[in-house]
Order: structure tokens, then sequence, then C-alpha cells
């Protein structure tokens, strides 16, 4: 460090301390003003693709976006289900298009991928949503369904950002949805391999997002969602009737979503109040989380677990 650097430090620390406090005033500011009143960006020339696309809550974002009038692209393991919401979507009077895609293999993600960009275009909104749960606990569950579990719930996040993110950042354009879920906050019963998935899609995120902001570009924006349990095939079973917190519906969650995408939020946690409740997990003693969940009765909730892959 020479002589200039240190003359300089302080005016350093001054001007970071100032833009953070700025930046907090300006967070609170929006915190604070209804979601509804923000405006929302134009996502009709966008090309949409959807991770899970064919059921649940991929399902979903395609039918949302169809009805905002973006070219939707489904990718899913089931080609009929991928057709069917395809169909959906253009009754809508959206374009659609649907593909078979395993997400946990790489060379199958960047074969698709192609494909994808000579028959429809460049990808510029990415929707990673595909995930599975065994619904076992740990000492229960095979070790396939636990390479299944990561494979699909987090590898697969690598294979499709490395496949659509150049163009997107090359033309800053762009958004990256992850879908996540609390339980990347939250350990849970008879969810190790999934709360442990979804732990590492928020550390993918947060540092893919770093990573990308280094490039500048203000036209490319990312988004993670933290829902609780849905009522979606894939929790088929979960019920909250001794619990305390009701199990979430798929559409009032979607709602929450589209608006965050829409005005290009950073965060989604649905319900709301779990940003508290991550708060005080940071300081909190072990024990008082515990009786919290004995309380809330969250261990009850996989009890009844079915699932989309025990239905098969």
């Amino acid at each position: 460090m020479d002589i200039t650097d240190i003359l300089l430090a302080p005016f350093g620390l001054v001007l970071t301390l100032f833009l953070m406090l700025l930046y907090a005033i300006k967070g609170l500011i929006i915190f604070l003003i209804p979601t509804f009143l923000w405006p929302r960006k134009d996502v009709s020339n966008d090309v949409v693709l959807v991770t899970g696309g064919g059921c649940g809550f991929g399902r979903l974002f395609a039918l949302e976006f169809s009805k905002l009038g973006s070219t939707v692209v489904i990718w899913d393991v089931n080609l009929n289900s991928a057709k069917d919401v395809a169909k959906e979507c253009k009754s809508l009077g959206g374009r659609a298009f649907a593909f078979k895609v395993d997400v946990s293999k790489s060379e199958e993600v960047y074969k698709v991928a192609d494909d994808v960009k000579k028959q429809v275009g460049d990808v510029t909104i990415l929707i990673n949503n595909a995930g599975v749960v065994a619904g076992t606990t740990l000492l229960e569950m095979p070790d396939h369904l636990i390479h299944r579990t990561f494979d699909i719930n987090v590898k697969s996040f690598f294979w499709t950002i490395k496949a659509f993110a150049p163009s997107i950042l090359e033309n800053n354009h762009g958004h990256f949805v992850s879908v996540a879920s609390l339980a990347g906050y939250f350990g849970g019963v008879r969810q190790t391999e999934y709360s442990a998935s979804k732990f590492a899609v928020v550390g993918f995120e947060e540092s893919m997002f770093m990573e990308f902001e280094l490039h500048k570009n203000s036209g490319v924006h990312s988004t993670i969602i933290h829902p609780f349990y849905m009522n979606t095939g894939m929790f088929k079973g979960v019920e909250s009737t001794k619990g305390l917190l009701p199990v979430l519906d798929p559409n009032q969650v979607m709602d929450k979503c589209m608006a965050a995408i829409l005005t290009n939020q950073r965060y989604v946690f649905i319900p709301g109040t779990a940003r508290l409740n991550i708060y005080l997990k940071s300081f909190m003693p072990p024990d008082v989380l515990r009786l919290s969940n004995n309380f809330l009765k969250i261990d009850d909730y996989m009890k009844g677990f079915i699932g989309r892959n025990k239905q098969q």
C-alpha cells in the first residue's frame, strides 16, 4: 500500500458507509411500498424457459408467462406432459414449445439448449423450477434417491445457467429465477436430502448473482423464491391438520412470484413472516427454535407424504 492508498482509505470508508446507508434507506422505502404500485416490466418479447414445466408449479409459470405474451419453452422429463402444457399455453394465445430433457444430465441439457436456440431463439428468462424430494428419513433413504435429488435440485442449475447465461449477459437483457424453498434455511424431518439441496441452491444463486454483477449488466436480474410447503403433486400427502401453518395454495404463491419477477425483486419469502424466523435463527439458542418447531407441529407435516414419485 503506497501513500496515496493510505490517504484515500478514510475517504473510501466514508463513501462506502454513506452508500450502505443510502441503499438501506432505499430498501426500506421500497419495502413499505405495496408491490401492486410498482411498475412492471413488459415480457411480451421474452423467451421464457421453465424446467420441470410439465406439471405442478412449473406448469403455472408457463401459463402465467403465456398470458403476458411471452414465448414459453417447456422442459420436462415427461414429453407428453410438456406437450399438454404447451397446448394449454397456445390456447391462451401464446407461443409454446415442448422438449424432453433430463436436467440431471449435463450433456443432455447442453444438446437440447442448442436445439432451443436454433428452433426458438435465445432464452431471456430462465426459470430453474425442476425438483424432487424423497420424503423419507435419512436412515431409510436409498443412496440412489440422494444422488437423484442433488442431480436434479442442484446440479441442473449449473448446467442450465452455463447453457443460457452467456447470451443473456452478452445482450444485457434477461432474468434468472431460482425456485428454492424455506427448506434452504431450515432443516426438516423427512427431508434431509431435499433441505440440503435447497441450502446448496441458496449458496449457488447468491454466488452466481455476485459473479454476474461483475459484468455490470443493469439489464440482467435474478430472483430466488423461498416458499413453505405447497399443495402440489410433489408434496402430495403433506398436510397441516395438526400444524398451525397452512400448506400453501400454489396459485397464490404464483401471484407473489410473478409480482416479484416483473418488478425485479431479489428475494421472495412465502409467507413473508419467514424473514423474521431467519433473522431469529441467527442468534436464538437452538432450544428456542426446537420449541417453536414443536409448537407449530412442523415435524408432523411430512408424515403422510405420498409425493409424485410414490404415486408413479
